[in-house]
């Protein structure tokens, strides 16, 4: 059986965001990536705080969280943070 198409792009840490377009942007376009990737920064690593938190509390879901919450979140958020750093450096480029 196939796997849902939703696992496929969960686990493509290269993936870009729906309507993202690294190749063709103008200044609106860098002004609004960034805005999306620091939002979604901040809500990742507030995620993993809070997992990370509540195996502290809860030793009990060391493994389970620890085994894979923490490592999907923690490659997520690499993911992000790269997104955030190509569009941080992004010019905007001359209409042609």
């Amino acid at each position: 059986m196939e796997p849902p198409n939703f696992l496929k792009r969960i686990v493509d840490f290269t993936r870009l965001m729906e309507g993202e377009n690294r190749d063709n942007y103008d200044a609106a376009d860098i002004a609004h990536w960034r805005a999306v990737y620091t939002d979604l920064v901040r809500f990742k690593e507030g995620l993993l705080g809070e997992t990370k938190d509540h195996i502290r509390k809860v030793p009990d879901t060391t493994k389970e969280l620890a085994g894979l919450d923490l490592p999907f979140l923690e490659a997520e958020l690499e993911r992000l943070r790269k997104g955030l750093a190509f569009w941080e450096s992004a010019q905007a480029k001359p209409q042609s």
